[in-house]
């Protein structure tokens, strides 16, 4: 296997910029090239349109796909689909069906859009992480991703949370498989991970002490980790800094 064919594919959370991953670039030390799947900021896209744009930015069959939270579906998709052949997955605090769906579905009817324009976020995130050094270090990021992507636009992405359900696609998973659990995750419960390990003999599961943005609030054990799965993947020894090169935000 070349590894000059081979690249890391990241697979961003709710937010489609892909900023969150900035803070794993100082600690991924792989010789291979990498790139970030973004989706538009100024579409309200479904969850199929979602999946295709995600599809056109992935290129090549030699790929090992990081795919986070709310992208860990549309990885499911593509992968099981047959779409996208990559060589590896990587699942990462994530879900093949929608976790908590009755308060998802209730939000729904929500003023959604409000809410994520009040200047309480703050508190939220320091709720939702744990404690003050998590949302400290998420807090720029959140700020960043409130400039670039509108409220209406996260609004929507949440209530298609509330209609995903990928389960059929979890047993055609036929290629390696890790999932990074976080034992603190306050948004997905655990039991999201039984689909996966029901569904797929093969899977290995790496538990992170931390809350659900556990690759921005533990940016090196989890790069360890996606070091150790690329290792495996391409018989890799040596290893030399990786840049983060960015998607296309407009495909």
């Amino acid at each position: 296997m070349s590894r000059g064919n081979i690249k890391l594919v990241f697979m961003p959370g709710l937010d489609g910029t892909g900023i969150s991953f900035e803070p794993l670039s100082r600690f991924l030390s792989v010789d291979i090239a990498a790139t970030v799947v973004r989706y538009p900021a100024d579409r309200l896209l479904s969850f199929e349109e979602i999946v295709v744009c995600a599809y056109d930015q992935i290129k090549g069959d030699q790929d090992i796909v990081v795919a986070e939270s709310f992208s860990g579906p549309v990885a499911i998709s593509l992968i099981g689909s047959g779409r996208v052949k990559a060589k590896g997955l990587i699942l990462c605090a994530t879900f093949a069906k929608a976790p908590r769906r009755t308060m998802l579905k209730m939000l729904r009817w929500l003023p959604l859009e409000l809410g994520l324009k009040l200047p309480f976020q703050s508190v939220l995130l320091r709720y939702i992480l744990g404690d003050r050094r998590a949302t400290d270090a998420l807090f720029p990021i959140w700020q960043r991703v409130k400039a670039m992507v509108p409220a209406r636009v996260l609004a929507h992405r949440i209530r298609l949370l509330s209609l995903l359900d990928v389960r059929h696609w979890l047993p055609e998973l036929a290629i390696p498989c890790w999932y990074i659990q976080a034992t603190k995750d306050k948004l997905l419960p655990a039991s999201s991970l039984l689909d996966f390990v029901q569904a797929i003999p093969h899977l290995v599961v790496r538990k992170l002490t931390g809350p659900h943005f556990i690759l921005q609030t533990e940016p090196e054990a989890s790069s360890a980790i996606i070091n150790e799965f690329t290792d495996l993947i391409t018989g890799r020894s040596a290893r030399s800094p990786i840049n983060l090169a960015p998607g296309d935000p407009h495909r």
